[in-house]
């Protein structure tokens, strides 16, 4: 009888090295998973602004007049100071005493000044009151905040004690690396509060004094969200893809590893690939000792089943429900690690189990004691229960930060004096990004876990390292997997083992992180707070919904964001070679861009992965396209989102913030994938075409005296048209390249054909041969359907009376883009 007939669960995989959990279809290809880049962060200089986004002039300072401000935390001299320097310019600062219970307190921000005293390693729970305190005063602002809809307005800055260089500069003086705890929850606040900008402010405990001042500037700037202060410059950190170091760490029989709670999961797994790999010696823990290994036969499949409904039935006799699921849950993890430790030794594995609760530094200290050849030890043990703020008592807050956060203290302590190979701890993203909806004190946890090591390799001989992980596909302590693809693809388990297995045997320091390619759930918060570099997982498909997101004023998820966006000379070449009325102007093909790229942060969760969307009844007057004396277009972009017969509808308005007021309108439908069954995309029905031999209504009135656009052809290359036939004319144009369209750092590609539109638009307006210029006021466009194909060059095909065009690839002939409602009211076309 094999292992997986005896319990249906630990299993071990066709290769014993690369083992499965139950359940898990990881070991060829799983369509939830997708490569991951190793990460290291680097301490770089604070750009003042975006320099990758088409115009930051609209971004401004903010004022603290009038601000209403709560400072927690910190001592009670420097929090007195902070007090003192917020008032004196203006802020209402009011003391977090008075603040009304239930979650209805109005503040515009908190400062917590966190635990400004130097870490001591053997009280490592100095963290809970102050903690728990901060806990407290969010819960005050929830209603609050959770219901506000201005972006800009909330703040939450939290200060941490690591030198000013977050730990990564080799002279700062990591002072309180458990200021890690805030650090990880300030960057999950945006999943409880989507419109709160938040901050973490890293100086050196000695620099205090300047500690005013350093809040007051940083609660008036916008930005990235973590910021260090040293040597007089501001400083943050930035993701670079670097390989793993050569092998410098030999393992093998004579080597014992000790692994924190990997009775199951990704501990379990890594557990026997090692000692299947090398022959070493894995002790794996868990908190509650094991059944007599004499009754582990009897714990089948049909046993679990049996003991399950045992327990269901004592609820007749009064026992609680949410017990019974408790007893439920222990029962199953305890046939889960039985059920492993069987399968480990059907396969020749040296794998044993021993009970600790390593929050217990004596149970700890005990447990060391009885491995005399320990030579590596992986901290993974970890707890997770996500819930939203209000719903989640501080009890379970305690327990989450403290099994990761005081267990490896006590680790580090009890192992000191060792001659390790290494230290490993298992992290995750959700500390250095940020964790999924009700994960704020997850995400603290391992934010703290990844400074605590920063701190712990300055202490030690032997390396510490911490691995941030993403979701691993359906292994591991994720509730609901297929939500976290939301956030981001998943990581393979072969894959995380042969990255895992890379780093021991290089021997790494400090914090190596593994990124996925990052999913639709990143919010304009979030979009704002991180550098976004190129060796990133998914750049190509993130950063131009971030290149074109503006400066948010009002986001509601799923439903609404209004945004300033700006487009300038400087950045935007375009603008120079096109004009109305010998105005330089945003091409129509841009603003049409950016009302795409925009609609995408205004997706519901619900939406199935979206196709390209149809762009209905786009109306833009040409003056709102004109730049400014300065050579600016600044725009107010409204966006609002809609179910309508199965599709998602994004309603966009462009107006300009100054002179006369001129407003463009387009409809952006998103169809879906369903889920399940059969039918293909969902998309609203297509209005019928113009009946034939009949004209389509102009696209506009003949205005004498109206702006003229004019193209160059510098920037957006130029067709000429060719006529075929009595009525169809036809045009190859090469399809511009980001570089000419944007002169920034990092262009991003484009979702809409924009030279195909360009090109249509200048053959509708241009003049007719007798010389008399029609130009449509406003442009209209009645249908753009858009295939999701690219092409370098297309070829355009169409008939100017009906209006309609047909965009193709012009090497492949595969289907780019549908236009309808574009015509003239003469019967010839004009051939510019």
């Amino acid at each position: 009888m094999t292992a997986a007939t005896r319990t249906g669960i630990g299993a071990a995989a066709a290769d014993p090295a690369v083992p499965r959990a139950a359940g898990d279809t990881t070991g060829g290809p799983d369509s939830a998973a997708g490569p991951v880049s190793r990460m290291i962060w680097t301490l770089t200089p604070a750009a003042p602004r975006n320099r990758h986004r088409p115009a930051d002039a609209p971004r401004s300072e903010r004022t603290l007049a009038g601000r209403r401000i709560v400072v927690v935390g910190g001592t009670g001299d420097a929090a007195g100071h902070v007090r003192a320097e917020l008032r004196e310019r203006g802020a209402d600062v009011l003391p977090a005493e008075a603040l009304p219970a239930g979650g209805g307190a109005t503040l515009d921000a908190v400062v917590d000044l966190t635990l400004a005293e130097r870490f001591a390693a053997d009280d490592p729970g100095r963290w809970r009151e102050p903690f728990l305190r901060t806990l407290a005063v969010l819960r005050g602002c929830y209603d609050a905040w959770s219901a506000e809809t201005t972006a800009g307005r909330l703040t939450y800055l939290a200060v941490t004690y690591l030198g000013g260089g977050m730990g990564y500069h080799p002279d700062d003086d990591i002072a309180q690396p458990l200021g890690g705890l805030w650090a990880g929850l300030a960057k999950t606040l945006h999943r409880e509060f989507p419109n709160c900008a938040a901050r973490v402010l890293d100086i050196a405990l000695a620099d205090a004094g300047r500690l005013p001042g350093l809040v007051a500037d940083e609660l008036c700037r916008t930005g990235l969200t973590e910021i260090g202060h040293r040597d007089g410059r501001r400083w943050t950190l930035t993701p670079e893809a670097v390989p793993p170091g050569p092998p410098a760490v030999s393992w093998g029989p004579d080597d014992t590893l000790l692994v924190s709670g990997g009775g199951r999961g990704i501990g379990m797994a890594l557990a026997r690939a090692m000692a299947a790999e090398f022959g070493m010696r894995v002790v794996v823990t868990g908190r509650a000792p094991l059944p007599d290994e004499r009754t582990w036969p009897e714990l089948t499949p049909e046993a679990l089943r049996e003991r399950r409904a045992a327990l269901w039935a004592e609820h007749a006799g009064g026992r609680p429900v949410a017990e019974i699921r408790r007893a439920i849950a222990r029962e199953s993890a305890t046939w889960e690690v039985v059920g492993n430790l069987l399968s480990a030794r059907d396969a020749g594995l040296r794998v044993d189990y021993l009970p600790c609760d390593f929050t217990d530094a004596g149970q700890v200290r005990a447990l060391v004691a009885r491995l005399p050849g320990l030579t590596a030890v992986v901290h993974n043990a970890g707890v997770d229960h996500p819930a939203r703020l209000p719903r989640k008592s501080d009890d379970v807050a305690v327990s989450v930060v403290k099994t990761k956060v005081d267990s490896f203290t006590h680790l580090l302590d009890a192992v000191r004096d060792r001659r390790l190979k290494v230290f490993c701890t298992v992290g995750s993203l959700t500390g250095r990004l940020g964790g999924m909806v009700g994960q704020f004190d997850y995400a603290a946890a391992n934010e703290c876990l990844a400074r605590l090591g920063h701190w712990a390799t300055r202490q030690v001989p032997f390396p510490v390292m911490t691995l941030a992980w993403p979701t691993w596909a359906r292994l591991g302590l994720i509730a609901n997997f297929e939500a976290s693809l939301r956030y981001m693809t998943a990581l393979d388990v072969d894959a995380g083992l042969r990255h895992w297995r890379a780093e021991l045997l290089a021997g790494s320091r400090g914090e190596v992180t593994f990124v996925g390619r990052l999913g639709r759930a990143l919010d304009p918060e979030q979009a704002s707070s991180y550098p976004m570099p190129p060796c990133l997982p998914g750049f190509a498909d993130t950063h131009p919904k971030v290149f074109h997101l503006g400066e948010p004023r009002l986001y509601r998820a799923g439903d609404r964001l209004d945004s300033v966006v700006g487009f300038d000379a400087a950045k935007t070449p375009a603008l120079g070679d096109f004009t109305v009325g010998g105005v330089p102007a945003l091409p129509v093909g841009l603003l049409l861009e950016n009302a795409v790229r925009g609609a995408e942060w205004v997706l519901p969760e619900e939406l199935a992965e979206p196709v390209p969307p149809t762009v209905e009844e786009l109306s833009v007057p040409w003056p709102l396209l004109c730049a400014d004396e300065a050579g600016r277009v600044t725009l107010s972009r409204e966006m609002r989102g809609e179910w309508r017969d199965g599709a998602w509808v994004v309603s966009v308005t462009f107006e300009r913030r100054t002179g006369a007021p001129r407003t463009a309108r387009l409809r952006l439908a998103f169809g879906t994938r369903p889920v399940d069954g059969p039918g293909g995309p969902r998309l609203p029905r297509a209005p019928a075409p113009p009946a034939q031999g009949t004209a389509a209504r102009p696209a506009g009135a003949l205005l004498s005296g109206a702006p003229a656009p004019e193209w160059r052809g510098l920037a957006i290359p130029l067709a000429s048209w060719r006529p075929e036939g009595a009525h169809r004319v036809t045009a190859e144009v090469d399809e511009c390249r980001p570089g000419d369209l944007w002169a920034v750092p990092r262009p991003p590609r484009c979702a809409v054909p924009v030279a195909a539109i360009e090109n249509l638009v200048r053959a509708v307006v241009s003049p007719p041969p007798a010389g008399l210029r029609t130009v449509p006021h406003p442009l209209v466009i009645s249908r753009i359907t858009m295939h999701g194909a690219r092409a370098d060059r297309v070829r355009i095909a169409g008939d100017p009376v009906l209006g309609v065009w047909h965009v193709r690839d012009a090497g492949t002939d595969a289907p780019v883009a549908l236009i309808q409602g574009l015509g003239g009211h003469r019967r010839e076309p004009s051939v510019p």
